[in-house]
């Protein structure tokens, strides 16, 4: 049996419950990595007191954001 079967559009857009994206920062060196934040300050504090401690100096920085996927209503 075949059938038809209609489409819907679909938005991509952040997700209105999550205000920031969350972060963290990683060593290149050792692997380490700061705690989960909503602030890139608190990342980048974390980087520096690892720099300080450690001597490293390559970081990389994680940024993700919430996404939420909604029906587009109206003509298709």
């Amino acid at each position: 049996m075949t059938a038809v079967l209609g489409y819907m559009k679909w938005r991509i857009k952040p997700d209105p419950a999550r205000q920031t994206p969350i972060r963290y920062v990683q060593c290149r060196n050792c692997e380490e990595k700061s705690p989960i934040e909503g602030s890139q300050a608190e990342c980048d504090l974390w980087a520096m007191d690892h720099a300080g401690r450690t001597g490293h100096r390559g970081y990389r920085e994680f940024a993700a954001s919430d996404l939420i996927a909604t029906p587009v209503r109206g003509p298709r």
